[in-house]
């Protein structure tokens, strides 16, 4: 395994029930959070697609009420999925956060993906 596909699979994950699911807003488009890690979020794919030659200002609303200022660049599209890389890292400490009030919520789930 490379040293960029060693570290892209450390970075911490967390997948959203459908309820949950956080919201990017950008000036043209708002899109749902499918999943999120520190570096990085898959977006449901709609009928607008962000750059991927620059830097997109955008605001992450977490489900906690926290928004989150950062800027967000097309990485590729996957299925019915755009993969963004944003300009700066989620705080560990926030995606904790979050993942602990999806926990208290939900319970934890055998699987990620058996929230959605």
């Amino acid at each position: 395994m490379s040293d960029p596909e060693t570290n892209r699979r450390s970075l911490f994950r967390l997948r959203f029930p459908i309820a949950e699911q956080p919201e990017l807003s950008t000036d043209i488009q708002e899109y749902q959070v499918v999943e999120l890690a520190e570096n990085s979020a898959r977006l449901e794919a709609n009928a607008s697609v962000i750059s991927s030659e620059s830097w997109t200002p955008a605001v992450l609303r977490l489900g906690s009420g926290n928004q989150i200022t950062t800027a967000v660049k097309l990485s590729r599209i996957d299925k019915n999925h755009l993969v963004v890389l944003l300009d700066k890292n989620i705080p560990h400490k926030e995606m904790m956060s979050e993942q602990q009030r999806l926990i208290a919520k939900y319970g934890k789930p055998k699987s990620q993906n058996n929230w959605n």
